[in-house]
């Protein structure tokens, strides 16, 4: 082959070996670019990755320890009207300590007082009723008994006399009768013998004055039989009485000297009685000095003295010694936010910022209770609350319910 056969054909492959390359690098390189879905994606990506480095924000207030505790005293039965007020507004108190004190104080302590006065009374009768009557009552009522046997004894001579008496007397009325009757069958023979001539008129006489003595004699006789009969039922009626007082007096001293069941069962119950008023008194007069529920300070005071219990009870206290902020956390941010997680609370109120952890989620979407003083931000949004405790609660245990802003951090 000639010389310039050799250069043409080198020349048509030279030029084909351009083409080819020129075309699979054009080949190549157009398959490799990515399209426009792919480059969306891969923003997308990345764009979540950053959000996922990136901190939450969100606006928060301060709350104490188990939040806010709101004092009143109780609402039914006693008095809203406050005596004294002693503490005043960021004060320490421990849980018990006394921190009002109602109007009603002097009255429920009087009435306990009185209580405790009636305890002692009713035991004091228990006692007695166990132990049996005193020995001076017994001896009293033995001596009473003495004398009514001694006035039945004097009672029952009386009687006696009386009828012994009685018969004496009836026996004289018999007697007068008799004579009555004899003067009287004299006057009437003597008449008969005067009428014939045989006495003289002054024998007749006689027997008419016998017979007027004796008539007088009769009624006397039936006059003291009546007197005898009268007080033989007089002294019988007062032996009565008499017998019937000993009989009284028999059972007194029984019941005097007895210790019966039935006496010391309700003499048990009137103590029971007494000490159940006791336990209401003291009730009474405890809710009458309002007690702090917990160790924590005084945060606000509602009433004065003298001054009746409003809305806000009388007064606002809380565990200031560990504060929590509570983040509104945007309900589409909140899935982002595990317990554990570090948290950063700022505020202008306050020089630096303080550190914390979240402890707990809440479980329920609510409305924004704060809002930003930026016009930018969002004022009306739907956020679920985060529980922040703080690791240092020195710079702001007297700054309940302070507006703060909260970053937690990835």
């Amino acid at each position: 082959m000639k010389a310039s056969g050799v250069k043409l054909v080198l020349l048509g492959s030279g030029l084909a070996l351009a083409l080819l390359g020129y075309g699979s690098y054009t080949y190549f390189a157009q398959g490799s670019k990515p399209s426009a879905e792919a480059i969306a994606e891969q923003k997308k990506a990345e764009d979540k990755a950053k959000e996922e480095n990136a901190g939450i924000g969100a606006l928060g207030r301060l709350e104490p320890e188990g939040q806010v505790f709101k004092i009143a005293p109780p609402a039914v039965g006693l008095s809203s009207r406050v005596a004294k007020i002693l503490v005043k507004e960021g004060d320490p108190v421990k849980a018990g300590q006394p921190v009002a004190v109602m109007d009603t104080f002097e009255t429920l302590r009087a009435t306990g007082l009185q209580a405790e006065a009636q305890v002692r009374q009713a035991e004091a009768k228990l006692a007695q009723v166990k132990s049996g009557a005193k020995v001076g009552d017994v001896n009293a009522q033995k001596a009473k008994l003495l004398q009514a046997e001694s006035d039945i004894s004097r009672l029952q001579s009386e009687l006696d006399s009386a009828k012994l008496e009685g018969q004496r007397s009836e026996t004289a009325r018999v007697e007068a009768e008799a004579r009555l009757a004899k003067a009287q069958w004299d006057v009437t023979k003597y008449k008969e013998l005067f009428d014939g001539g045989a006495i003289s008129e002054s024998e007749y006489k006689n027997r008419q004055v016998t017979y007027v003595v004796s008539k007088q004699q009769l009624e006397t006789a039936q006059k003291a039989v009546a007197q005898i009969v009268e007080l033989v039922s007089q002294r019988t009626a007062a032996l009565q009485r008499a017998q019937f007082v000993i009989a009284e007096e028999n059972q007194r001293l029984g019941s005097v000297s007895e210790v019966r069941p039935t006496d010391v069962a309700q003499a048990e119950e009137e103590v029971k009685v007494a000490l159940a008023n006791l336990e209401k008194a003291k009730a009474d007069f405890a809710n009458a000095v309002v007690k702090s529920p917990i160790d924590g300070q005084i945060i606000q005071v509602h009433t004065k003295d003298n001054e009746s219990v409003g809305n806000n009870g009388i007064l606002e206290l809380g565990r200031t010694s560990q504060m929590y902020a509570i983040a509104e956390v945007d309900e589409n941010l909140v899935s982002r936010v595990k317990v554990g997680q570090k948290a950063i609370v700022k505020s202008d109120a306050f020089v630096g910022e303080i550190t914390g952890q979240v402890v707990t989620i809440g479980s329920k979407v609510g409305k924004n209770s704060i809002t930003s003083t930026d016009p930018a931000d969002k004022q009306d949004s739907r956020v679920v609350e985060v529980k922040v405790r703080l690791d240092s609660s020195e710079l702001v245990r007297g700054l309940t319910n302070l507006q703060v802003k909260v970053a937690i951090k990835p």
